[in-house]
């Protein structure tokens, strides 16, 4: 008798405790608002798969290589004329004085190619 009485009081507490804890829980929303929406929701991962993603993949690497492309025939023709070398080296040594006076957002924002598309025998 003495045990189901201890049992029962331990279950009382527990019960009663249980339902005057709120403190690691959300109150209830008695104003539930159900949305819908039209939009397409990404799904990170498996996003990765979709037809538009691969499109957008291919393309992006179709600029890059583009991009790679021009700085190469910019380099080479840079290469083969004097007076371009020597603009360009001019430029380098611009850039390295701002680096060494500590003025880097200026050095990172001097643009070393000049986005002229060379034409090279041999290569376009």
């Amino acid at each position: 008798l003495y045990l189901t009485m201890k049992t029962a009081a331990f279950l009382a507490i527990i019960a009663f405790g249980a339902q005057c804890a709120t403190g690691f829980t959300t109150s209830p929303n008695f104003q539930l608002q159900s949305t819908t929406s039209t939009t397409v929701c990404s799904m990170g991962l498996f996003d990765f798969f979709s037809e538009d993603a691969r499109k957008e993949r291919e393309e992006r690497k179709q600029r890059e290589v583009e991009e790679q492309e021009r700085y190469q025939r910019e380099i080479i023709a840079r290469r083969s004329n004097p007076d371009k070398m020597e603009e360009y080296e001019a430029r380098v040594r611009v850039r390295r004085q701002l680096r060494m006076n500590g003025e880097d957002e200026a050095a990172d924002a001097m643009d070393m190619y000049s986005g002229d598309d060379e034409k090279i025998v041999g290569l376009n």
